[in-house]
């Protein structure tokens, strides 16, 4: 392991590691010193000002180098943001959804977040009159009905429930409800390119709360999407739960007369 007086200014190592019981490979020490920053940070209001490099290499007895990683890690998670020439700040992810229809993909790698998805659970059922009624089928239509959990870094910041249409769900791969489904469905020829949205004000029941790590009852915006196709044939619905603090909608508004 690579020693660095506290305050260092060499460009020290990135191999600082940590010990975890496997001593085949250990983690980086960059990587747990970016966990417990980000969960220190977290809590404090966006614009707070961080302490410098080698304040912090001083507080974990490590290169600035290593501490250097460690806040690159914590930008591409969205909890900091460098200003150069004035420092390290604490920031909150805040998405403003437009008019536009961009998928949850593009909407985090537009802001420079790495998105993922993990699948909560994927199980053909009877789908809801309003479902089946979106998408124009006859009630009772069984359908498949993927839950999702929506990630911006490593911050859960959506649950989403999608139903879609058997034979629209034959052509999928399980691993394609882990990544982007519009991505999926335009590689098959299907890509949604119209959607009607409906966006309400809602608290959050106790299921979704656990999942995104917050309080029952906390904010969230609820967005029912229906997706259709070039020809404006229904593809699938989506209903999606967004924590308020972590999005808004935007939107131009005109008068039609002075």
């Amino acid at each position: 392991m690579t020693t660095a007086t506290p305050g260092d200014n060499s460009a020290g190592s990135d191999q600082d590691t940590l010990a975890t019981g496997d001593t085949e490979s250990p983690a980086p020490k960059y990587l747990a010193i970016a966990a417990e920053l980000a969960d220190r940070y977290r809590a404090l209001p966006s614009g707070t000002q961080l302490p410098t490099e080698k304040e912090l290499a001083a507080e974990f007895g490590v290169s600035r180098m290593t501490v250097r990683h460690a806040l690159q890690r914590l930008g591409e998670l969205m909890v900091v943001t460098r200003l150069r020439g004035r420092g390290t700040f604490v920031q909150h992810l805040i998405v403003a959804k437009d008019q536009n229809l961009t998928s949850f993909t593009e909407d985090m790698k537009t802001r420079g977040v790495v998105p993922s998805t993990r699948l909560v659970a994927l199980e053909e059922v009877e789908a809801a009159l309003d479902v089946t009624g979106e998408l124009g089928l006859p009630p009772g239509t069984r359908m498949v009905r993927a839950q999702r959990l929506r990630f911006g870094g490593d911050e859960a910041i959506c649950h989403e429930t999608v139903h879609l249409p058997g034979a629209l769900a034959a052509q999928l791969k399980a691993q394609d409800y882990e990544s982007s489904l519009h991505g999926a469905l335009r590689n098959i020829g299907t890509a949604p390119v119209i959607a009607t949205r409906r966006t309400s004000a809602i608290a959050l029941p106790s299921h979704v709360a656990r999942l995104l790590q917050v309080p029952v009852g906390s904010p969230a915006l609820r967005v029912v999407h229906v997706f259709r196709d070039e020809h404006a044939t229904p593809l699938y619905v989506a209903e999606s739960y967004y924590r308020a603090d972590r999005y808004e909608i935007v939107t131009t508004i005109r008068r039609d007369r002075p």
